[in-house]
């Protein structure tokens, strides 16, 4: 197990379990952007807007010089350079890390998917890359799929969220309630907050159903990994309807017995004959001027 794979298993235990479907190549060239994108999150977490972090990722979006992009990103040094991310990927990806260096709420759901394009959508964007996935509507599957993950960590973690000063749930949806009232709710407040993010989990599931259109294309090797880490995933969103959790309670997870059923019947399941379906337009209208977007 190398030092990226331990990076995975250690905070994202659900892309970690279902990595293990892939063959090494391919789990490492995932393990490695994970571990990008870990390691700039993780930067920005402890950090604020006059920092030195700040700093270094504006400077690292500064650079036009493939070159210098190249060396900076140890992480990418274990694969070759043919299938290195692109650089303006990878600095939408820093503008979603400085965006939350300089927090504000998102006003509407055209700000929340930019933000999720950002910080997850480009990921699946750069997994495209490593993996040599060039196919236009593929690419607009796999940002559909980023921004499904991300809708569902944004509803499982409004309350941790709060705690550090940000709130993820779009203001003309929440009544424009203020950090306190996510910090220590009424009644009221948790009726509007549930209902919010309920309405997220409901909008995850078009993107999860989009995503999966552009798994059902991929290699028979790749597409099992990604349906277990897509079923998994979107079973976070649906424990919380199912359970009708409050945003307030404990952090929601899958225990190992619900994640062994779900990928039991992942992969007892006929895939689906797909005859390469046309994205959605309509799922990225709200995402115009981004890379890589189906906005035409």
């Amino acid at each position: 197990m190398n030092n990226y794979s331990k990076v995975m298993q250690k905070h994202g235990k659900s892309f970690f379990w279902a990595s293990w479907f892939l063959d090494k190549n391919t789990a490492n060239k995932l393990y490695a952007v994970y571990a990008l994108c870990r390691r700039l999150d993780d930067l920005v977490d402890t950090s604020n807007k006059n920092s030195e972090a700040y700093e270094e990722i504006a400077k690292i979006i500064s650079l036009s010089n493939n070159t210098q992009y190249n060396e900076i990103f140890e992480e990418f040094k274990s694969i070759d350079s043919n299938l290195h991310p692109r650089q303006d990927i990878v600095i939408e990806f820093l503008k979603g890390q400085l965006s939350d260096l300089d927090f504000r709420q998102p006003t509407d759901l055209g700000q929340l998917l930019k933000y999720c394009y950002r910080v997850a959508g480009v990921v699946g964007l750069m997994i495209c890359d490593v993996l040599d996935i060039h196919d236009s509507n593929l690419r607009y599957f796999a940002i559909d799929f980023g921004i499904a993950m991300q809708l569902t960590n944004i509803c499982r973690d409004i309350k941790e969220d709060a705690q550090i000063g940000r709130i993820y749930l779009p203001k003309n949806e929440t009544a424009s309630l203020g950090i306190d009232n996510f910090k220590a709710p009424s009644n009221t407040d948790l009726m509007i907050i549930d209902g919010s993010r309920d309405k997220l989990i409901k909008l995850a599931d078009t993107y999860y159903q989009s995503g999966v259109c552009g798994i059902y294309q991929l290699p028979k090797k790749i597409k099992r990994s990604f349906m277990v880490a897509s079923n998994i995933y979107q079973g976070i969103g649906h424990k919380i309807i199912r359970k009708r959790c409050s945003f307030n309670e404990a952090r929601v997870y899958l225990s190992k017995f619900e994640k062994l059923n779900l990928t039991i019947k992942t992969l007892l399941k006929r895939s689906k004959s797909i005859d390469k379906p046309l994205h959605e337009k309509n799922l990225h209208t709200l995402l115009h001027n981004l890379p890589d977007t189906d906005f035409q």
